[in-house]
């Protein structure tokens, strides 16, 4: 079967679309084995490459395809659908436009017979599409005219960039259990990475493909789906070696990100100081150097980041090696900076703990209003948006209560699930604000549907930095967003209040439990 595909790669009448012989020959394979079937012809009338599958699956290794970009690439694709329709489908039309062919024809297969016959046009801003009854009533003339018309409307028409970088979203899950919640995160994660989300993939399974993550069948309809809403990531909500991202993205032919690389991103792009900048560099360095496949691509996938520093590469020594030497170099430089900067922060701290004067750190899950209740209670004037992470750098302002009685407010970095042990390493310092504080203020988000999650997400970070037993008010926010009989939590705290850090409401009920807690 094979053979005799292959056997039509020659050259037929170039004053034809296509050689009827083939078009008869592909119906018929198309009708024995129920499968698409693509040729591939040049305008010299030559078939170039052919293949069993649909357009963006069949090999094109000998169409040239270096072309200049207002051209196009001068092949047209012919394929058949087994579903007697010739409609062409979204990835026919993507695959158009991807692959800048000169048209796409898709021919319906039926009872061994062809029926209707669609040929897609593409420019820079638009398809065209003519549908034909038969196979009989094709006009080969002015189908290949069309060819040079289309060609010569990318020249006079600009072509319309997208307005920001797009993202498909990937979950692998044993279960459905929270899956939508965990989505619905990884969205917020890559909106304010600046991406689009074009679409959602999730495939429940009781554990991880070690090859790709998810099923190979899985993978296909995410390649698929990538195509058709011209994605430019693939992100996942679960952690992903090496090998499996270096399979993923050859067979996607897209960057691919696990979540804690998109976290990475999004610290990278919204650290100031210089501290915070040190600080999420040498996470992204320590969590890229294992995953290192020597493929040579940017450590930084949307843009932020990167390293710095010339290297010289030694006698016999693979790129591969190099690039692991200059991380590892890299990580010890970075490290050695941090701790210059902890032990400033450490000797500020003992200047503060001999004044005598209190300390109160705000933690909480990120986007639950911290850094709005930093600003309700001080003025500091923190950047507030709707958005995880949209704060980085640890913010302090002195608060004044009474004569004699005044403390330090800190806005810490916000938590999330599944949070890269990296960043928690390299923020240590930062995190350290949370174990020398008299008082922590856990701010938690009353109107999302995943507060209870979110919650205990918190509690089991802080019990991990050994904070977990220290004196806590629980400040459950953002009630200016529930209806006045929402049962938001499952139980209220003793030392919790319900606040509006947006409205003010509960402000003054906060302030006087502070006081209580750090001067009764």
């Amino acid at each position: 079967m094979l053979d005799a595909l292959e056997k039509l790669q020659t050259a037929y009448d170039r004053s034809l679309f296509v050689d009827r012989e083939v078009l008869r020959f592909i119906v018929a394979l198309t009708s024995k084995i129920n499968r698409e079937i693509c040729v591939f012809i040049s305008r010299a009338g030559a078939v170039i490459s052919v293949g069993i599958g649909d357009s963006s699956s069949v090999p094109l290794q000998n169409i040239d395809l270096k072309r200049a970009t207002n051209k196009f690439t001068g092949v047209r694709c012919v394929h058949t659908h087994p579903n007697g329709t010739g409609e062409l489908s979204d990835l026919d039309i993507s695959s158009l436009k991807k692959l800048r062919l000169d048209c796409m024809c898709a021919v319906g297969v039926l009872n061994g017979e062809s029926r209707d016959v669609s040929v897609a046009y593409s420019d820079a801003n638009e398809v065209k599409t003519y549908r034909y009854r038969s196979v009989s009533r094709l006009p080969d003339e002015d189908l290949l005219s069309r060819i040079t018309e289309f060609e010569g409307h990318i020249t006079t028409k600009p072509k319309k960039e997208k307005l920001k970088k797009s993202a498909v979203l990937v979950s692998v899950a044993p279960s459905d259990v929270g899956a939508d919640a965990a989505l619905k995160e990884l969205a917020g994660l890559a909106d304010t990475a600046g991406l689009e989300i074009v679409g959602e993939v999730l495939q429940i399974r009781s554990k991880p493909d070690k090859a790709f993550c998810a099923g190979q069948g899985k993978v296909d309809e995410i390649k698929r789906l990538a195509q058709v809403k011209d994605a430019d990531y693939v992100i996942f909500n679960n952690a992903l070696s090496g090998s499996q991202l270096s399979r993923l993205e050859e067979t996607l032919c897209l960057d691919v990100l696990d979540r804690a690389m998109l976290i990475l991103d999004i610290f990278s792009h919204h650290a100031e100081t210089q501290e915070g900048k040190l600080q999420v560099e040498l996470a992204r360095l320590k969590y890229t150097l294992p995953k290192l496949m020597g493929q040579g691509k940017a450590l930084s996938r949307i843009g932020g980041g990167g390293g710095s520093g010339a290297y010289t590469k030694g006698s016999g020594e693979t790129k591969l090696e190099t690039d692991r030497r200059h991380i590892r170099a890299a990580i010890y430089e970075l490290s050695e900076r941090i701790d210059k900067l902890k032990t400033e922060r450490d000797m500020r701290r003992s200047r503060r703990e001999k004044s005598g004067i209190k300390t109160v750190a705000i933690v909480g899950y990120t986007n639950a209003g911290k850094s709005t209740l930093m600003n309700a209670l001080s003025k500091a004037g923190v950047k507030e948006e709707n958005k995880l992470f949209a704060t980085l750098d640890p913010v302090t302002r002195r608060i004044f209560v009474d004569v004699n009685k005044e403390y330090l407010l800190t806005d810490t970095v916000g938590f999330i699930d599944n949070l890269p042990h990296e960043l928690i390493d390299a923020f240590r310092s930062t995190l350290d604000e949370t174990r020398y504080a008299d008082l922590l203020l856990h701010v938690a988000d009353a109107s999302s549907i995943d507060a209870e999650r979110q919650f205990d997400v918190v509690r089991k970070v802080l019990d991990e930095l050994g904070v977990g037993d220290k004196p806590i008010i629980t400040v459950y926010n953002k009630i200016d967003m529930l209806s006045p009989n929402t049962d938001f939590m499952p139980q209220i705290l003793v030392d919790s209040t319900r606040i509006s850090a947006k409205t003010g409401e509960g402000i003054a009920e906060l302030k006087r439990l502070i006081a209580e807690k750090l001067f009764l």
